[in-house]
C-alpha cells in the first residue's frame, strides 16, 4: 500500500471539521514550494495507470478495509486516547 493510500485509510473516518483543518494546513504547505518544483516532484514519483487499474485498487483498498486489514483514524486515536491517557 503506498503511503498515499495508507493516509487516506488513516483519515477516511474523520469529522468534517478536522478534514478542513487537514485542507488548510496542506494548502499552506504547498504555498511554501514553488508549482513547477512541486509538479516536478509529482511527476518523479506517479506511475500513469490506466482506468481500469485505477478502480481496481480502490476495489483492492476497499476490501482490504472490510476484512479489517486497516483501522480508520478515529480508532486508531480512540486506542492512543486509552493507553495514554490523552
Amino acid at each position: 500500500m503506498s503511503t498515499l493510500e495508507k493516509t487516506i485509510s488513516m483519515i477516511e473516518n474523520l469529522p468534517e471539521a478536522d478534514l478542513l483543518k487537514i485542507q488548510d494546513f496542506i494548502k499552506k504547505f504547498f504555498g511554501q514550494h514553488e508549482c513547477e518544483t512541486a509538479d516536478k516532484t509529482v511527476g518523479s514519483t506517479l506511475n500513469l495507470m490506466s482506468k481500469e487499474d485505477f478502480l481496481q485498487d480502490i476495489k483492492t483498498a476497499e476490501k482490504e478495509i472490510a476484512d479489517g486489514c486497516y483501522k480508520g483514524a478515529q480508532k486508531v486515536f480512540d486506542e492512543l486516547e486509552q493507553r495514554y491517557g490523552f
